[in-house]
């Protein structure tokens, strides 16, 4: 059986998670249940993604994955954060929150590898 990095799972959740909240935003509003896009909601994924970035960086020993993952949360936040001042950040946003998953997925492939080399010395 595999183990994953819960710090890795967690990002992963967390970023398709906001994704899928910001493209159902629209729905969200028409269906008059607007209160699920007060700012707290992003906050809380911002959050939630920090944590599981700053776990999963204090563990990995791969410097271009853990600057993978904080550049690509610094602009995830910006680009978030300042959605609504400027049109089309949304969409960078989407991207960098692509590359925040992908950045995990690398980590947890790159564990691994790590754990089947470090046996088989």
């Amino acid at each position: 059986m595999k183990k994953y990095n819960l710090a890795d799972i967690t990002g992963i959740i967390s970023s398709c998670t906001c994704m899928i909240h910001c493209m159902l935003t629209p729905v969200f509003i028409a269906f008059e249940m607007s209160f699920v896009t007060q700012p707290i909601f992003t906050y809380f994924f911002l959050l939630i993604s920090f944590l599981a970035i700053l776990k999963t960086t204090k563990k990995s020993s791969n410097k271009k994955i853990n600057i993978l993952l904080w550049f690509s949360f610094i602009a995830f936040s910006l680009s978030t954060l300042f959605e609504d001042a400027h049109e089309g950040l949304e969409y960078v946003a989407y991207f960098f929150a692509i590359l925040i998953i992908i950045g995990h997925i690398l980590n947890i492939r790159y564990c691994q590898t790590c754990k089947i080399t470090t046996t088989q010395h």
